[in-house]
């Protein structure tokens, strides 16, 4: 069965006045029927002349694509023969047009015939130059006429009624397509580009045919095979050129100017979802990325629809597009997993660093050891906090009674440290000071700054910086809005020695973060650890002799 869509049905109410005088109602009707005959006859003459110009020269029945798509006209052309068959019959002979309608009719079958017995394998004449039989009028073709229309016919037959089928073909398959827009613009655009060499063609053969005579043998039957090649490239460029601009449109990559914006940012979430690590080292960053995990998948839904023509299409943009969202796509289940894993394991976790500063607290008090109050009890005390924060992210219920074992503890171990409070800030040392960076003078003076807000009157006896450099982060932040921000900035601890006016003998260590945005002309602020009204520790004083 043919694929093209058939030609929609036309209805039309005749008039009774033809000229001015009224006919008969008889009169009427034969007019009508001649005009519904015409019709038969000239989308049957159509499929007939395009079938005829694929396999009208040969002599043995085509096979694949060539003869599926004869047969298939050939099946349109008798469902036009058979109605037009039947009006024939019926109407009047001596009526005006009959005889022509009937001769044409008649025409039409007998052609019809000879290209189904070609299918059929039956007896077909052959048409080619120099072999098929003069037709009425026809006369002998000499030298180098006759040489010159087999070189045309050569012509023809390859490069023109060749690649027209296969262009008829294509149109025939390509036109139930539901969503034009899914059909790949590279066919497409191959597809015109064959046509348009075929029409050169075409006019090659055109101008190799003008001098021949006219009634030379063969030269009609070239002409027609001409025409109904061109009508099949006409309605093939009427069907793939509108579609080529739509496709092309499709796939101009002006068309998507926040395409690389919002591959990078689909890149940069697809990497941060993938680093297992940020679960040990930076469960913090960790909380924040499951709060934002729902927003995270409706940007890559969001960025798919977005360019899912061009992912169809399989353009380089599309292809990257794609890859990206896979990666992404694959990021996110990972994380999925391991947060899992993490809902299950958190509070057991936490439950045995409180064990363990406990153990050491009270082995600490036991044998007057007061440096374990500064390194191995905070250290505990540190991975469980880390990880009840992160708990509570994740799963708030399990992390509520988990909490009340920590605070109980936290109490537990500052009674403790109080009893070997002297002890303690006799041992605490001195930061390390190790930044030399060209910004040292620049962080440490915007540190001053963030703890003057606290402390306004703070005499600050000397400054530490330990790190060695600047720690960098770069994020996509997601706000309620349904923004996406791009967070560009660096971190840095100063610690400040700062006098304690109630004990003149003590300092107290300041921690404050320096961050540096890089988003903002690498503007900075420092942010304190702890506020003025926050209780402190013993490790948080230092002898002032330590110090001057």
């Amino acid at each position: 069965m043919s694929r093209f869509l058939p030609p929609a049905a036309i209805f039309c109410l005749c008039l009774s006045v033809i000229g001015g005088v009224t006919v008969s109602p008889a009169a009427a009707d034969t007019a009508a029927d001649l005009a519904t005959l015409d019709r038969h006859l000239k989308r049957a003459q159509a499929n007939l002349d395009a079938v005829h110009a694929s396999i009208g020269h040969r002599t043995r029945p085509p096979k694949g694509s060539a003869a599926k798509l004869a047969r298939s006209r050939l099946e349109q052309a008798q469902s036009d023969l058979e109605p037009a068959g039947q009006l024939a019959a019926a109407l009047p002979a001596e009526a005006p047009g009959v005889a022509d309608a009937t001769a044409r009719y008649q025409a039409a079958l007998a052609l019809y015939t000879r290209l189904q017995n070609i299918l059929t394998g039956g007896t077909a004449a052959a048409d080619s130059a120099g072999e098929a039989p003069p037709r009425s009028g026809e006369v002998e073709l000499g030298h180098p006429h006759a040489d010159n229309l087999k070189n045309a016919l050569f012509t023809l037959r390859n490069k023109i009624e060749t690649p027209a089928n296969q262009l008829t073909q294509l149109h025939a398959e390509l036109l139930p397509t539901a969503d034009p827009l899914t059909i790949n613009h590279r066919t497409v655009a191959a597809a015109l580009a064959t046509l348009q060499e075929t029409r050169r063609q075409a006019g090659f053969v055109e101008q190799a045919l003008a001098p021949l005579p006219p009634n030379g043998r063969g030269v009609p039957a070239a002409h027609q095979r001409l025409a109904a090649a061109r009508q099949q490239l006409d309605d093939a460029e009427q069907y793939l050129l509108p579609l080529h601009a739509r496709l092309t449109e499709l796939v101009d990559p002006a068309n998507y100017p926040a395409f690389e914006a919002d591959r990078r940012r689909l890149a940069d979430l697809g990497q941060s979802y993938a680093a297992d690590y940020l679960f040990q080292s930076d469960r913090p960053r960790v909380a924040e990325l499951y709060r934002q995990r729902a927003a995270a998948q409706q940007e890559l839904v969001r960025v798919a629809q977005a360019y899912q023509r061009l992912m169809q299409q399989q353009t380089d943009q599309g292809q990257q597009i794609e890859a990206v969202g896979n990666g992404t796509l694959a990021s996110f289940r990972q994380f999925d997993t391991a947060v899992a894993a993490q809902q299950q394991s958190l509070s057991a976790e936490i439950r045995e660093h409180l064990a363990n500063a406990d153990g050491y607290a009270t082995q600490a008090v036991q044998n007057q050891k007061p440096l374990w109050f500064t390194g191995g009890i905070p250290q505990e005390m540190g991975f469980a906090a880390d990880k009840l924060a992160l708990l509570t992210t994740l799963a708030p219920a399990q992390a509520a009674s988990v909490q009340q074992e920590f605070d109980a503890m936290q109490a537990s171990l500052r009674r403790r440290a109080d009893s070997l409070k002297a002890l303690i800030i006799r041992e605490n040392q001195l930061p390390l000071d190790r930044y030399a960076g060209e910004d040292r003078d620049a962080a440490v003076a915007v540190a001053r700054s963030g703890w003057a807000v606290q402390q306004p009157d703070a005499q600050v006896l000397a400054v530490r910086v330990p790190a060695e450099t600047w720690q960098r982060e770069t994020k996509w932040q997601y706000s309620r809005g349904g923004t996406w921000t791009l967070v560009d900035r660096s971190k840095l601890q100063v610690r400040l020695l700062v006098a304690d006016p109630d004990q003149p003998e003590l300092a107290i260590d300041r921690p404050i973060t320096v961050i540096q945005d890089h988003q903002a002309g690498n503007t900075m602020i420092g942010v304190p650890l702890y506020s003025f009204d926050d209780p402190l520790q013993p490790s948080d004083y230092l002898l002032r002799e330590k110090i001057e």
